[in-house]
């Protein structure tokens, strides 16, 4: 295989393995034809208003997701523009729902940014920290409401478990801000760690690997740390936009197909929405519908809510992203993984 070849090859197998294991996921969800064919005259029947405004809220996912780049830029001293922004956006949309893990999603973001203008070392700030407070934020919600009840239909004791790895990554993920806001204190913990663990066999490897991660970690956000109460309260405030658009999206849509309680759907649409975060394989957040939306829903009602959610933004933004980045031009670089070009100095972002 020509090697110019090979990372477009990469690229259609992972496109090709989340088409097909949506499919499948779908495939187990689908209630009976029946069901199917009258859920779909209930969405024809719907009309343009409700169209309409379940675009704007999809849209407005979009939107919040520019916003929170431009705070994160904004906090740093870095000014990311909006065409910066919205081309990062829609490269990590893209390869996050993609990828394995969504591993190619913020080092896509990266690469777009500096194509843009925006120095390397504040792209991969940016990237970073927006990535780790966003996770500790929406899991330790998720894991909160788990623990508090409000959860997919499955036994307590999965539950529980879902809830202490979510509590686990919360936990591993919120050492980076808290160690980057106080460092001294935390590089000084950290070494504790590692000299106590040091001769417990894998353990102590385990946890010797941990720490450098931490430590990498806190190095990478250490431009957060003068942020200040109103720099950490709009970094909070544009995660809190993004996944409110997200949970409002799903909440109209359960509205629109006969939900017995709005307010009931709120919790389980955070909790759902962490989860397709973390569920190890395209097709799970759509094969999940039922255990979590079908106690709330007409029969058949949170399938067709779950696809539809999935279609206005995964979906969405998978065919977004791909025919934006190609017109664009970014996305063979994308591809290749070509590194992230060097920003002159005093080089104004796009």
């Amino acid at each position: 295989m020509r090697a110019d070849l090979a990372p477009r090859w990469r690229f259609a197998a992972m496109l090709a393995g989340f088409v097909a294991l949506t499919a499948l996921g779908l495939w187990w969800a689908a209630p009976d034809r029946a069901v199917v064919w009258r859920s779909w005259r209930e969405l024809v029947a719907l009309g343009a208003g409700p169209a309409a405004l379940l675009a704007a809220i999809a849209a407005a996912v979009i939107a919040a997701e520019v916003y929170r780049l431009v705070v994160f830029g904004r906090v740093l001293g870095v000014p990311v523009g909006l065409r910066a922004a919205f081309d990062a956006s829609m490269a990590n949309n893209l390869l996050s729902w993609i990828s394995p893990g969504g591993a190619l999603g913020e080092p896509a973001a990266v690469y777009v940014m500096s194509r843009r203008g925006v120095p390397v070392d504040a792209a991969l700030a940016i990237a970073f920290a927006k990535f780790a407070t966003s996770f500790a934020l929406i899991m330790g919600v998720a894991c909160a409401l788990l623990l508090g009840g409000h959860g997919p239909a499955v036994p307590r004791w999965a539950v529980v478990s879902i809830a202490v790895t979510i509590g686990f990554g919360v936990v591993l993920v919120g050492s980076f801000v808290v160690g980057a806001l106080w460092p001294t204190a935390a590089l000084r913990v950290l070494g504790r760690i590692e000299r106590a663990t040091a001769r417990w066999g894998i353990v102590g490897r385990l946890a010797v690997r941990v720490a450098g991660v931490v430590r990498r970690s806190i190095d990478r956000l250490a431009g957060f740390r003068s942020a200040g109460v109103r720099g950490w309260l709009a970094i909070t405030m544009s995660h809190v936009a993004y996944y409110g658009a997200y949970v409002g999206l799903l909440v109209a849509l359960a509205h629109l197909f006969g939900a017995r309680s709005v307010l009931e759907v709120v919790p389980i649409a955070v909790v759902y929405q962490a989860f397709t975060y973390i569920a190890p394989a395209p097709g799970i957040p759509e094969a999940g519908a039922a255990a979590f939306f079908g106690g709330l829903l007409p029969d058949g009602g949170a399938f067709v809510v779950v696809l539809l959610f999935r279609a206005l933004t995964a979906y969405a933004q998978i065919a977004l992203g791909l025919g934006y980045l190609a017109v664009a031009g970014m996305l063979p670089g994308i591809l290749a993984h070509e590194p992230a070009p060097r920003s002159r100095p005093g080089t104004p972002p796009g």
